[in-house]
């Protein structure tokens, strides 16, 4: 008898909800550029998001399990900021250390949730209904 094979466990992922619904993005990479234009890491559709509004970077975490977590820097690469701002637990920031659960909001009609510990996808789209895994 052959086993199902098993869906891969995710230890850093970000959950983005637009207009389009949920799409969780299962992170990796150590730079990701966040917004509403199409060139961007992850596409966030408001018409409230700048063009370019923010970017993570993987940063050293010695109370992750896998030593690395991600933090969110308001505005693109060149340090300009975005129009609307982040906001994170009501607050604005300029940049934040992305902790398990966090929720970002961007203008007033997107957010995103970042969940940093192992969780196989099955239980994350459970949570999350009707979500599109993009980047698998």
């Amino acid at each position: 008898m052959t086993m199902p094979p098993r869906r891969p466990t995710l230890n850093h992922l970000l959950i983005v909800k637009d207009r389009h619904g949920p799409k969780a993005y299962w992170l990796t990479a150590e730079l990701y550029s966040l917004g509403r234009d199409p060139s961007n890491s992850i596409r966030i559709d408001s018409q409230y998001v700048s063009r370019h509004h923010a970017i993570l970077v993987k940063t050293e975490s010695p109370t992750s399990l896998d030593g690395f977590t991600y933090q969110i820097i308001d505005g693109d690469i060149h340090g300009t900021p975005s129009t609307n701002g982040l906001y994170i637990r009501g607050e604005r920031v300029e940049f934040w250390d992305l902790e398990d659960g966090d929720e970002i909001q961007f203008g007033s009609d997107a957010t995103a949730t970042y969940l940093r510990q192992a969780q196989d996808l099955d239980r994350i789209l459970s949570t999350f209904e009707n979500t599109q895994i993009v980047g698998l």
